[in-house]
Parts: C-alpha cells; structure tokens; sequence
C-alpha cells in the first residue's frame, strides 16, 4: 500500500505537467535585463536617426526661410521669399523635366525589368536562378561614378555605339549621343534597373504555383492567367519598384551633369549648384524641400491608385465565375 502510494507519488512528479511547471520559473528569463537591453538597442537606433536624420532635416528646413549674406553666408532673415522664388517659370522648367525624365526612367525600368524577374522566379531552373541574380547584382560591385564614365565612352562621337553604326554602314556620319537627354535617360534606366528587378523577383519567387495551376484547369490561356493572376499578386512588388527608380530618378545629379549638358540640367544639378557653386544655402534648403514635398504629393497619389487597381481586380469576378458565364 505504501509502495503503490510511493510510485504513485513519482509518477505524479514526473508527469509533464509538474516538470513544467516545476522548470518554468527557472527557465523565465530576466524581465529587467530584457527590457533594458531593448532600451538600449532603441536608444541607439533613435540616437542615429535623430542626430544624423532628423536634426540636419530641421536645420535645413530653418536655414531654407533664411537670406544669403554678400559674402555667401546665412543670415538668418527669416521669410518666404525663397519659396517664392523656387516656384519662377525658370525653375518650373527644370522641375517639369525631373518630373517627366523620372517617370519615363521608372516606366522604362518596369518594362524591361518585368520580364526579367518572371523569368528568374518562374521560369528559371533553380541550378540557374542564383546565376542569373548574380547578373543583376554585379553592377553594385563597381562604383556608379565609374559605371556612368563607361557610358560617356560608349556613347561619345568615337564611343562604340558609332562606330558600330559606321562600320554596318548605317549612317554616314557619327550621331551625337552624349550630352543629350536621350544619354540621361540611357544612363538612368541602366543605373537604376536593378532596384526594379529586385523587388519584383522578391514578390514573384512567393508567388503559389497552384494558383496558376488552377488558372490553367479553368481553361485560362497563359496571357489571362498573367493578367488575371500573376499581375495582381505582384503590383506589391511593382509599387515598391518604382518607388525605389522614382525617387532617386527625380534627384539624381551625377547622371545629368556627365551625360546631359546645359539643356538637361534636372532639379538635383540646380540643388549642387546653389550648395557648391553658387554658396545659395537658403535657396538650395528651399529648392530641396519643394522637392521633397512634390515627391511626397506624387507618391502618396501613386500609392492611392495603386491600392484602387488592386481592390477592383480583386473585387472583379473570378475565373471560375467567367468560365461558368461562357459555359452558359
């Protein structure tokens, strides 16, 4: 009877619950120490955010309602008329053409780059997929500085590109490429492509096989299913794309001022010249700010449509339901 109570006793001590329940209090971690190294790593990331982001920010945003001195320095005279001066039909050109310069860099990236990433994530072997994304990185090994040279190489009177178009006797005369906005362009569809290629493999490469599968039960040909299923789930990544071209296209500098000349000056070439050349800090702040608000303005209205295209796609019927339309 003992016997029977003392084993029972050790099967109720070793029973999973007690051991739990016994070990749980030793294996809780410290709740203070926890709480103060996450207070740590948060103070050191907002340490860096607020002194090397925020703080020139606010410095800039002050300096943008000041006045140049004579000499080149910063009175601080505060008004508006630096705003006032950023929005002159003089400026307005050159906005205009950041604007419409970065949009067509960012339709052009789409339109190369989509096909790319379908290939890498849908067609592609996996033997092969590293490879081929090895390609699209490659680029980020050398400086942009230098990749944008090459293409004054290529693209100048005895670059490659004429005599290419000498040598199979399809012009008479070298054509004058550099220093065009046709260069600029060329030099930001390459520089920024593979900020367009990257997302859009990321979201493709998540993409559920069965979906198109299913697409192709219900008799969906391979453009529907494109357009009815891959297209849809992969405006995520196609968003974030041309967020990632847009932005640095509407105010990139280095690009303009080696493959643009004096007719392709973009809204960044006129910020460096105002903080390097012209010593207009007030003007260049406002100038930067303008900007930055124009972008905000365009990508809040991008992002608005884009999340309208998505749920009507989404509210549209389904193939099962067109497919059962046809039928009848």
């Amino acid at each position: 009877m003992f016997k029977n109570r003392a084993a029972s006793s050790r099967f109720s001590a070793l029973a999973p619950g007690s051991r739990v329940q016994s070990a749980a209090p030793a294996l809780r971690p410290n709740g203070g120490r926890a709480r103060r190294s996450s207070a740590a790593l948060l103070g050191g990331s907002l340490f860096w955010l607020v002194g090397f982001f925020l703080l020139p920010l606010v410095y800039l945003f002050a300096v943008s309602f000041a006045e140049r001195s004579p000499y080149g320095t910063i009175q601080w005279v505060l008004g508006l008329g630096n705003y006032v001066r950023a929005f002159q039909p003089l400026y307005l050109e050159i906005y205009w053409r950041s604007v419409w310069m970065a949009a067509l860099t960012t339709v052009a990236t789409a339109l190369l780059a989509y096909p790319v990433a379908y290939t890498i994530a849908l067609v592609a072997s996996p033997r092969w997929r590293s490879a081929l994304l090895l390609l699209v990185i490659i680029p980020f090994w050398t400086s942009f500085l230098i990749r944008t040279y090459a293409w004054m190489v290529i693209l100048r009177t005895e670059g490659l590109v004429n005599n290419l178009l000498l040598a199979l006797h399809l012009t008479h005369e070298p054509l004058r490429l550099l220093y065009t906005p046709f260069a600029v362009f060329m030099g930001l569809v390459y520089g920024e492509l593979p900020y367009m290629i990257l997302p859009l493999y990321a979201v493709l490469q998540k993409l559920d096989r069965s979906l198109l599968e299913a697409a192709a039960d219900l008799g969906a040909g391979r453009f529907r299913s494109f357009w009815r299923v891959t297209l849809p789930l992969s405006v995520p990544g196609l968003v974030a794309g041309c967020v990632l071209v847009f932005i640095p296209s509407i105010g990139a500098f280095i690009t303009p001022d080696l493959l643009g000349g004096a007719k392709s000056i973009m809204v960044g070439n006129l910020i460096q010249n105002q903080f390097a050349a012209v010593r207009d800090q007030p003007f260049g702040s406002a100038v930067a700010f303008a900007l930055t608000f124009v972008v905000l303005a365009l990508l809040m209205a991008s992002l608005r449509s884009a999340a309208r295209v998505t749920t009507v796609r989404l509210r549209s019927p389904s193939l099962s339901e067109v497919e059962g339309r046809e039928m009848l």
